[in-house]
């Protein structure tokens, strides 16, 4: 084993400009060495020499052979050289920009290591290779080209002139060369000695002759010919590799399973090496199809019939605008079941490697359907027609109208804006079929040209351009009558207190034409209901109004606004059987008042108007100014949204602990909580507590709501004692069980 010499310092000759060489390797403009090795060395083998900016070496000095400029530049931080025969003991100096660096030591020489022959110079992987020449006795591994080693533990043999080893699968062609230790630096001090064959070894690869079938099939047997095969750990097809195969015993045929994923292309045989070897370019066997028995068309669940040749490649099909599906032959033939989707076109086969076969000619039946010669906008035309349930929309011209399929066929309503021209029926798997030509006569009702607005806010009115407004003489909302006004071509509607979809209809004399309209909530809405003033002194008469109820939603509020007359007002309701619905009071009688300007009872307290009146009213010290229904349509307001699951009774505390100010929620405000009950899950649960100690609000239905799957909201009013216990504990705390709750909301 050959030392590597450590150097402590450094000896060198200053540069012409006085400045010193910097042995810091930390500063990277510095060159120093750090050390050189093997040392004893041998003549004809490789000396390393270890530092920082090496690179900037431009020739060294060694006794015996001065001027050496063939350097090896691994890098910055190491340069290698061949040592020349010439060489004596002494020191050496490398000549740097900056000047001389010197060896603190001096190199000395072992009996080199040296090969004179390598035999034989062409040789197979498996087969002994002899290496011939001097001190082999003292190598430790032998090494191939592209780093393939072989331990002396591995030699067949091995004496002061040879050794011989069996040359591994993995070697390629290339120098061979001898070790007399470990790899470089491996135990951190020791740089071994390597020395090259003059010549290159030439390692045999394996050849292919020839392939049998010309035109192989995925899932056959493929035969490639040719010598040393045995050399061969893969064989690499376009898109595909395989690595189990059978070999010959003369290693001149090799035989395999053609993958499925295998596409046309290049061959290549992959040795235990690496390197490739090209067989050459092969084609594979692709399936032929056809339509067997070929129908005019197909409607909707029938059978397409496919055969053809190789069909057993065939993984799925598709139908144009369809989706592949899996198929299997049957009596070597692929059935294909017509789906709803499936238009006209070719039927696509998609093989396992990705290679697609277009199938011509498949047809879908068409509707066949009789068009009315004339037509005027917003009829509806009953239209007989064969598949009427495929037609999804029928186009006139370019406008679009929804079909409705019949008995005999479908119905379709003609768009207002519609032209003479021609009408196209579009079935419902997107292909169009012409159907002829129409002509659309004028129309004189009142119809709905374009709408101001999406949606109409409750409590305002809907806003609209018409055409033939002359003709209008009533606008029913949901069949019932409603006020309106049209000025000029502009109209207004009423449309009421119901949120969402209404429906507005424009009466022309005998014609009717109906809109879908969309009404959404917003903000509080009062509509007054009674507006006479009305004293109530003494308890002195009863006032049986006849007030009109019937037109509030069921979830309104009544509310009747007065002015006091006194310090103490005094107030009693009944509905129209005088039936007491509102007093107040612990002992029968009023309750004071005197704190608000207006009292709010459910609507639900006066259902009764047969006897000639809705409600009646008592009472002292004040006058009534006003009687009307209230509804407030604002949505909710989110105070808490995320995702927390409370499963196991954890407690969402979001809204406890000052996170949340109670202080400013009104007594009727209600709570809204969104949840998902979790998956698996056959109940769940929502408490309400308060903050401190997780103690139950004072309202006991609050200590658990019960949820099933499919539950995912809840709604809590809160009266004044829940609002009051949540501001002196702490705020609330939501627990439970089984769901994850999203959102919290108030309103």
């Amino acid at each position: 084993m050959m030392c590597l010499m450590l150097i402590g310092s450094l000896a060198f000759t200053a540069c012409d400009d006085g400045e010193d060489l910097d042995t810091n390797q930390i500063d990277s403009g510095a060159i120093a060495l750090n050390a050189f090795g093997p040392s004893p060395a041998m003549r004809g083998g490789e000396l390393r020499f270890i530092g920082t900016n090496l690179d900037k070496v431009s020739s060294i000095d060694m006794q015996g052979a001065e001027g050496i400029t063939e350097i090896t530049k691994i890098g910055k931080y190491e340069i290698r050289i061949t040592i020349p025969q010439t060489a004596q003991p002494g020191y050496i100096v490398l000549h740097t920009p900056k000047g001389e660096i010197k060896t603190l030591t001096p190199i000395s020489y072992s009996e080199p290591i040296s090969i004179s022959k390598l035999s034989p110079l062409t040789i197979k992987a498996g087969a002994v290779l002899a290496i011939e020449g001097d001190y082999l006795n003292i190598v430790e591994e032998v090494i191939f080209a592209d780093g393939v080693h072989v331990l002396k533990a591995d030699f067949e043999s091995q004496t002061r002139a040879k050794i011989e080893l069996k040359v591994p699968l993995a070697a390629q062609t290339g120098k061979v060369i001898v070790s007399d230790g470990a790899d470089l630096l491996s135990d951190g001090e020791e740089i071994p000695s390597w020395v090259y064959s003059e010549g290159d070894l030439d390692v045999i690869l394996p050849e292919a002759t020839e392939t049998s079938p010309a035109t192989p099939k995925a899932g056959t047997a493929f035969t490639i010919s040719g010598k040393d095969l045995d050399l061969v750990a893969s064989v690499k097809f376009q898109e595909a590799e395989v690595s189990e195969f059978v070999v010959s015993e003369d290693a001149k045929t090799l035989t395999l399973t053609v993958p499925a994923t295998a596409k046309d292309g290049e061959v290549k045989l992959v040795t235990y090496s690496g390197v490739e070897v090209l067989v050459g370019n092969t084609s594979l066997v692709q399936p032929t199809a056809a339509i067997e028995d070929k129908k005019v068309s197909y409607g909707v669940g029938d059978i397409v019939v496919i055969s053809g040749t190789n069909l057993d490649l065939v993984v799925s099909a598709a139908f144009t605008n369809g989706e592949a599906t899996a198929v299997t032959l049957t009596g070597g033939k692929i059935n294909l079941t017509v789906t709803g989707v499936a238009q006209s076109g070719v039927i696509t086969l998609t093989m396992a490697n990705g290679n697609t076969v277009a199938v011509e000619g498949f047809v879908t039946t068409k509707p066949v359907a009789v068009i009315p010669a004339d037509a005027t906008p917003l009829d509806e035309l009953s239209i007989v027609s064969t598949l009427g349930n495929r037609v999804k929309t029928v186009m006139f011209g370019d406008l679009e109208a929804e079909a409705t399929a019949s008995g005999t066929g479908f119905k379709v309503i003609v768009p207002l804006e519609a032209e003479s021209g021609e009408v196209t029926l579009v079935m419902d798997n997107g292909e169009t079929v012409a159907a002829g030509s129409i002509a659309i006569n004028a129309f004189t009702f009142c119809a709905i040209q374009e709408f101001a607005a999406e949606t109409t806010t409750v409590g305002e009115l809907m806003k609209a351009s018409v055409v033939n407004g002359s003709g209008l003489t009533n606008v029913l909302l949901n069949g019932d009558d409603t006020q309106y006004l049209l000025v000029g071509t502009v109209l207004y509607v009423a449309v009421g207190v119901n949120p969402g979809d209404n429906v507005i209809t424009l009466v022309s004399g005998e014609s009717k034409v109906d809109y879908t309209i969309k009404v959404v909530a917003s903000g509080m809405v009062e509509t007054i209901l009674y507006n006479t003033p009305i004293e109530l002194a003494g308890w002195s008469a009863n006032y049986e109004l006849n007030v009109d109820f019937s037109g509030a939603p069921a979830d309104a509020t009544v509310r009747i606004r007065y002015t006091k007359t006194n310090d103490a007002p005094q107030f009693k309701a009944f509905n129209g059987h005088w039936e007491l619905q509102y007093d107040g009071s612990s002992d029968g009688h009023a309750a004071d008042v005197a704190a608000a300007d207006y009292i709010d009872l459910p609507v639900s307290l006066f259902p009764y108007s047969d006897w000639g009146y809705s409600i009646i009213l008592q009472g002292d010290g004040m006058i009534v100014s006003s009687i009307s229904w209230v509804k407030d349509y604002s949505a909710p307001v989110a105070i808490w949204e995320g995702s927390f699951n409370n499963a196991g009774w954890a407690g969402n505390q979001a809204l406890a602990y000052g996170a949340f100010d109670w202080s400013s929620v009104k007594a009727g405000q209600t709570l809204y909580f969104t949840f998902t009950v979790n998956e698996g899950k056959d109940w769940a649960c929502i408490s309400l507590r308060h903050g401190e100690g997780w103690g139950n609000l004072p309202t006991p239905e609050t200590a658990q709501f019960d949820f099933g799957p499919g539950d995912i909201t809840l709604q809590y009013t809160l009266n004044q004692a829940d609002i009051d216990d949540l501001i002196a504990n702490n705020g609330l705390v939501v627990t439970g069980d089984n769901l994850t709750l999203t959102k919290i909301a108030l309103k």
